[in-house]
């Protein structure tokens, strides 16, 4: 039976809305969240820290619990239209924001929990949503993989650097599950969540590197993807952010599960704090090659706003944290100045991206799916693509 038609946003009903619900809307729950991270490690310097995070981490929760709803009953309701999307090569990539924001969602709560909130209940919730989020990387992850493989064929045009979002998935696995493995160390599901983590660190890693010089070669080779698509290139920030950020925190729950000896630990200790600024590095240079191509893009043709321009708050926070954590590491000016400004342009990209959304939301507009570029597909692509 058709979902029935009882709410209009612009002449649109809430069929239409849940039909050409786009699956990159859950990169907001990602980008609201990531910011509660970001002022926890700069807590020191930002006034009413501990508000501002509870506040951001509840504005998550509550936009998760929202937009679940509707990507739910697209499934059921309109099966076709998300395997349409989902074998699309563009918005394929944009599934995977819904599990990862589970564990985006799960870091800002450890950082961000509640004092009401018992620490058994804390790392329960936190040990369901590594489970899940996990899970549900992994499935996307064989699936994505196995549709393009299967697919007679992909046309270079379908290619954006929104494909590292898989890559990215799976490298914030170990985020949340490091931390975990410490909590648990000596229990057999600290042992699950040290060499889980370790297995998708290993995925994670090698699929960015595949898929950046992949992607890379089609940015040098042929035109750059349609304007709306544009913020995609900002994906790159993430991969390289995080890495760093795991290379600092994996010595000491590899410490408490094997036991390796004092001097081992140093020696890793000194090899992850370099490893970690060399990828920072990485990361830093992407940032100024993304403002650089992005404002040369919007010169030519103004960037309209779609979905997508959530692209800019995610991997802008991920930058800002391990620009935070390396700063607890190297205690130096270079990197706290840069980690605040970081800070306070992600705070600016995320209160436009906010108001931009909801002004989209209330006008319907956002909710409309894009008309098909014939340069780069057959298919339509959705706002949030």
């Amino acid at each position: 039976m058709a979902f029935r038609e009882s709410f209009v946003t612009n002449n649109l009903s809430l069929n239409d809305i849940v039909q050409h619900f786009a699956p990159g809307w859950f990169a907001s729950v990602m980008g609201t969240a990531v910011i509660a991270v970001a002022i926890f490690v700069f807590r020191l310097f930002v006034p009413f820290a501990a508000i501002a995070q509870g506040v951001l981490l509840a504005f998550a929760v509550v936009l998760f619990a929202v937009l679940i709803i509707p990507w739910v009953l697209r499934w059921i309701h309109h099966p076709d239209s998300a395997r349409r999307d989902l074998n699309n090569p563009v918005s394929a990539a944009f599934f995977p924001t819904m599990p990862i924001s589970l564990l985006v969602i799960g870091i800002a709560l450890e950082k961000t929990a509640p004092a009401f909130l018992p620490e058994a209940t804390l790392w329960a919730i936190l040990q369901t949503l590594w489970v899940f989020g996990s899970a549900g990387i992994l499935v996307f992850a064989l699936v994505l993989i196995t549709i393009f493989i299967e697919k007679p064929e992909v046309k270079w045009e379908s290619s954006t650097l929104g494909w590292l979002i898989p890559p990215v998935s799976a490298l914030l696995i170990p985020v949340l599950g490091l931390s975990l493995a410490g909590h648990y160390v000596g229990t057999t599901w600290g042992t699950v969540t040290l060499f889980g983590s370790l297995l998708f660190l290993g995925a994670g890693t090698v699929l960015f590197i595949l898929i950046l010089a992949m992607v890379f070669n089609r940015y040098i080779f042929y035109p750059q993807p349609p304007v709306h698509l544009a913020p995609t290139l900002w994906v790159g920030l993430a991969p390289t952010s995080i890495l760093a950020i795991t290379a600092l925190r994996l010595v000491k729950p590899l410490k408490a599960a094997l036991g390796f000896s004092i001097q081992t630990e140093e020696t890793l200790n000194v090899l992850m704090q370099v490893g970690s600024v060399a990828l920072w590095g990485f990361a830093l240079f992407w940032l100024a090659l993304a403002v650089t191509l992005t404002l040369r893009t919007h010169r030519r043709m103004p960037l309209p706003f779609a979905l997508s321009w959530w692209a800019f708050v995610f991997p802008m926070g991920a930058f800002t944290v391990s620009t935070g954590v390396i700063y607890q590491t190297f205690p130096l000016d270079f990197f706290l100045w840069i980690g605040l400004t970081g800070l306070a342009a992600l705070l600016i990209l995320w209160l436009i991206t906010v108001v931009r959304t909801l002004q989209g939301a209330f006008k319907g507009t956002i909710f409309l799916p894009h008309a098909s570029p014939a340069s780069v597909q057959t298919e339509a692509t959705q706002p949030g693509h």
